[in-house]
C-alpha cells in the first residue's frame, strides 16, 4: 500500500420502529426484541457486512486501524443496557481474536439517543445506512492512528483545558508511532466524537470543542489538521448509555467513558466534501432579553426571566402568537393557548422535554453570534426553563430570539446539502459519506404530517452511489477548518464524503500533467498563467473563493494582474477591490466598459481620476459601505448575462488587521455568498507574515481554496515557489513550482 492508502466501511442495521406517540404494547413488545442474544446476532451480521466492504476494496479485517461502533437501544434500564453491551464488545472481541491487528486497533463505542427518527427508514437487509440499532464504521489504512481521551468533566476552564490536551494526546500517540518525518508532515485529518451533555448533567462536554481548536490554533505542527468529526448522544436516553474506549485484546474490560471524548488523528486521508445546513430556522417576533438564574448551577442553563415576565408564559405566548398567524395562512384550525401552557405544565410535572409536544416542539431560543441555537432542548424546572445546550458565551442578561423550525426548509437544506457533498467530483462507489441529521428537523417533519419525502428520504436516494452511514442524534457539534467559530449546533444536518483515490482521479491528472492546458477549460477560469492552470487542472473552478497567501512581491502582483487582465480582454465583468490600485488604474482605464476598480483609501481622488467605472471610498474603517458599494455596483449587470465574472479583493489583510478576526469573519461570511451567487470567481489577497496564525487560519477557513506564494532556499540562493495548499472538491497537482518574473511576464 502506498502512504496515501485507506479504505473506510461501513455496515449498519435497524431493527426497531418507533410511533412518536407511545404504544404500551408495542413498546413492551419492542424491549422485549432488545436482549443479548439478538444483540449478539446483530453483531455477527453487522460485521459480517463491514468484513465483504474490506475485502471487496481488497484489504482484509487484519487491515483494519480503526474501528468505531454506534449503539442506539431504547433507554433500557442500566442493568440490561450493560449486558447487552457487553455481549456485543464480546461478538467484537472474538472476530478479532484471530488477527494480528494489535495495538492499531481502536474500538470507540459510541451511542446516540435518537427513538424517533426512523419511522420511514424501516431497512429490510443490513445496509449502508443504519438508525436505531448498530452500526460500525472501520478506517483501513496503512499509517497509524493516535487517540486521545478525556475523563470527568467539572467546570467549563476544565472542559477546555481538556480540550486542548486529548487533541495534544492524539498528535502525540500518532508523532509516536509514525516511522519518519515525512508522516507527521502530510496532510491529516482529526475526527473528533465527543458525547454531548445530557439531561440532568452541566453540559460541560461541549467545551471540549473550544480547547482542540485552540490547540490548533498554537501548535505549529496541529496546524496541518482538519477536524471533521461531531458528536451525538446527548439525547433524554443517553444518560443510560455507555462510551467505551480500549484496545482490543488488552484489556478484558473496555474503559467506559459517561460524558466525556475521544479524537483519532487520521494521516493522510484524500479529499473530503463538507455539506452543512443550518438554515431551517426562523426567527419570530422581536428580540428580548433573557435573564438567566444565578442561584442555579451552571449560570447558562436556566432561563428565569424573559423580559420582565415569567418565561413560560412568555415562551407560550410567542408560540401562540405565531401559530395564529400560520394557521390563518393556511386556512388551518387555531391552536389553543391552554394546550401550549399545558404542555409546559406537564414538562414541569413529568420532567420530560418540551420535544414531545407537537407544537412546541418547533420552537426554540435563538442566542447572538458565539453561542447555540437550543433548539427545543429544554424541559421546564421549577419556574425556569431549562436549557439542554449552555450558552457558551454566557452574561446573566442576554439579548434573544424565539425562533421557529420550518420542515420546507428542512428538506430545502436536504437538497443543499446534498448538492454540497456532491460538489464537482460527483460521487463513486468507493466513496464514504457520513451523515448526522439533528433529530429535531424530523420532529418538526413529524409535526407537520410528513411521512415520506422526508429529509433522510432525499439523503439516502441522492446518495445511493456511495457508501452511507448516517444517524440522526439529539444534538451534535460540526467543527471545520479551524472555524474560529466551529460550531453550528442543534438544527443543523451536516455530511462529509471521504473522495477515494480511485484509478480515474490518477487518469485525469495525468491528462493535464502531459497536455498543454488552454483557456477554455468548461468550469474552469483560467488564471492567465498557463503553469498555473496545469496545477489547477484547468484553472480556478467556476465561482470558487480562493485565497492567494503571499507577501508583497512583484510575482503576487504579476499573477493578481495576469488573472484580472486576462478575463478581462475575454470581455468578462472584472472588478478589483483594493487600497493601492497600482497598476490596475491603467487596466481600468484600458478596460473601461467591463473592468471596475473600488479604491477604499482617503487619498484615492490623488492615486486616479474619476470615472463611470471607478468608485472612491475613504478607507476600511466601515465594511458596511463596502459592501454596500460592490452590492450596488454588481446589481446594476444584467441577471441573465451568465459569462464568467472575476473579482481581485486586494485588502483583505488591510481589513483584518483593522477589524481583527471576528469582525472580518462575519464581513467575509456575509459577503462571500453574495459574490457566488452573482458569479464571480474571487481572489482574495492575505499577506500571511503580518497576522498572528491563529487569524490567518480562522480566515482561511472561509475560502475553498488557497493559493500559496512562498520563498525557500536553494542551491542557487532563495527562490520563490507556487503552490496549491487547497482545492476543497477539485482534483489538483501537489507539485511546487518554481515561480519568477520572467516566467509570469512571459504568461507560460
Amino acid at each position: 500500500m502506498g502512504n496515501d492508502d485507506f479504505f473506510l466501511g461501513f455496515a449498519a442495521h435497524a431493527h426497531t420502529k418507533n410511533e412518536l406517540e407511545i404504544d404500551p404494547v408495542k413498546d413492551e413488545e419492542l424491549r422485549r426484541k432488545n436482549n443479548p442474544e439478538e444483540a449478539q446476532r446483530l453483531t455477527e451480521m453487522v460485521l459480517d457486512k463491514l468484513e465483504t466492504d474490506i475485502s471487496k476494496a481488497g484489504y482484509s479485517i487484519d487491515d483494519v486501524r480503526l474501528l468505531i461502533l454506534y449503539l442506539s437501544y431504547r433507554g433500557e434500564p442500566e442493568e440490561k443496557d450493560t449486558v447487552i453491551c457487553e455481549s456485543i464488545l464480546r461478538t467484537i472481541e472474538k472476530r478479532f481474536e484471530t488477527h494480528s491487528t494489535g495495538n492499531q486497533l481502536r474500538l470507540i463505542g459510541h451511542t446516540t439517543g435518537g427513538e424517533l427518527e426512523n419511522e420511514d427508514l424501516i431497512l429490510k437487509e443490513i445496509s449502508g445506512v443504519g438508525y436505531n440499532g448498530m452500526s460500525l464504521l472501520a478506517l483501513v489504512t496503512n499509517l497509524p492512528i493516535g487517540v486521545g481521551r478525556t475523563w470527568g468533566l467539572r467546570t467549563v476552564e476544565e472542559a477546555g483545558e481538556q480540550g486542548r490536551e486529548m487533541a495534544h494526546d492524539a498528535w502525540v500517540d500518532f508523532s509516536q508511532q509514525a516511522t519518519g518525518k515525512e508522516q507527521l508532515q502530510a496532510r491529516k485529518t482529526l475526527l473528533v466524537l465527543t458525547q454531548g451533555s445530557k439531561v440532568d448533567t452541566p453540559g460541560y462536554e461541549h467545551f471540549l470543542a473550544e480547547g482542540i481548536a485552540n490547540f490548533m490554533g498554537s501548535t505549529r505542527e496541529a496546524r496541518i489538521m482538519n477536524v471533521i468529526g461531531g458528536s451525538s448522544g446527548d439525547g433524554m436516553n443517553a444518560k443510560l448509555f455507555h462510551q467505551f474506549y480500549g484496545r482490543l485484546k488488552e484489556h478484558l474490560q473496555l474503559k467506559v467513558l459517561d460524558g466525556e471524548a475521544v479524537c483519532a488523528l487520521i494521516p493522510n486521508l484524500c479529499e473530503t466534501s463538507m455539506g452543512l445546513d443550518v438554515n431551517a430556522v426562523t426567527k419570530i417576533g422581536r428580540q428580548h432579553t433573557f435573564h438567566f438564574n444565578s442561584e442555579k448551577e451552571p449560570h447558562f442553563k436556566y432561563v428565569k426571566r424573559i423580559g420582565n415576565e415569567d418565561p413560560c408564559t412568555k415562551y407560550a405566548e410567542a408560540i401562540y402568537e405565531n401559530e395564529v398567524q400560520l394557521s390563518k395562512e393556511k386556512g388551518l384550525p387555531l391552536v389553543a393557548k391552554e394546550v401550549i401552557l399545558e404542555a409546559m405544565q406537564l414538562s414541569r410535572a413529568q420532567k420530560r422535554l418540551l420535544i414531545f409536544n407537537p407544537v412546541v416542539a418547533r420552537y426554540a431560543f435563538a442566542f447572538p453570534f458565539g453561542n447555540y441555537a437550543c433548539v427545543a432542548g429544554m424541559r421546564v424546572v421549577g419556574e425556569d426553563i431549562e436549557l439542554m445546550f449552555p450558552i457558551r458565551s454566557y452574561t446573566p442578561e442576554m439579548p434573544g430570539y424565539f425562533m421557529f423550525g420550518d420542515y420546507e426548509k428542512v428538506q430545502k437544506g436536504a437538497r443543499r446539502l446534498y448538492d454540497m457533498l456532491r460538489a464537482d467530483q460527483g460521487f463513486n462507489t468507493n466513496d464514504a459519506t457520513v451523515l448526522v441529521s439533528c433529530i429535531n428537523r424530523r420532529l418538526v417533519e413529524l409535526m407537520a404530517g410528513c411521512r415520506s419525502g422526508t429529509e433522510a428520504e432525499i439523503l439516502k436516494e441522492g446518495l445511493s452511489s456511495t457508501q452511507v452511514i448516517g444517524f440522526l442524534a439529539y444534538g451534535e457539534l460540526s467543527f471545520t477548518h479551524l472555524l474560529q467559530e466551529p460550531y453550528f449546533h442543534a438544527f443543523s444536518c451536516w455530511g462529509i464524503t471521504l473522495h477515494s483515490k480511485i484509478t480515474r482521479a490518477h487518469e485525469v491528472v495525468s491528462k493535464f500533467q502531459s497536455t498543454e492546458i488552454s483557456e477554455s477549460v468548461p468550469g474552469r477560469i483560467a488564471t492567465g498563467y498557463t503553469n498555473l492552470d496545469k496545477l489547477l487542472c484547468g484553472g480556478i473552478p467556476e465561482k470558487y473563493i480562493v485565497a492567494l497567501t503571499a507577501p508583497p512581491c512583484d510575482e503576487r502582483e504579476l499573477l493578481i494582474k495576469n488573472f484580472l487582465e486576462t478575463g478581462a480582454k475575454q470581455g468578462e465583468v472584472i472588478f478589483c477591490v483594493t487600497i493601492d490600485p497600482g497598476v490596475m488604474k491603467t487596466l481600468a482605464e484600458e478596460f473601461p466598459s467591463n473592468f471596475y476598480l473600488v479604491i477604499c483609501n482617503p487619498q484615492a481622488d490623488a492615486i486616479v481620476k474619476s470615472a463611470p467605472n471607478v468608485f472612491k471610498l475613504k478607507g476600511v474603517e466601515n465594511l458596511t459601505d463596502i459592501s454596500i458599494a460592490l452590492t450596488t455596483a454588481i446589481r446594476k449587470f444584467d441577471p441573465s448575462l451568465k459569462s464568467p465574472r472575476r473579482i481581485c479583493m486586494g485588502l483583505v489583510s488591510d481589513v483584518l488587521l483593522q477589524h481583527h478576526t471576528v469582525q472580518t469573519r462575519r464581513w467575509l461570511t456575509a459577503l462571500i455568498p453574495e459574490l457566488k451567487s452573482a458569479g464571480f470567481t474571487t481572489l482574495a489577497v492575505i499577506d500571511p507574515q503580518i497576522h498572528p496564525s491563529e487569524e490567518i487560519h480562522a480566515i482561511l477557513g472561509l475560502f475553498e481554496g488557497e493559493i500559496n506564494i512562498h520563498e525557500k532556499e536553494t542551491e542557487k540562493g532563495p527562490r520563490k515557489f507556487l503552490k496549491i495548499k487547497k482545492m476543497s472538491n477539485q482534483i489538483y497537482l501537489e507539485d511546487e513550482l518554481p515561480l519568477t518574473k520572467e516566467d509570469l511576464q512571459k504568461r507560460k
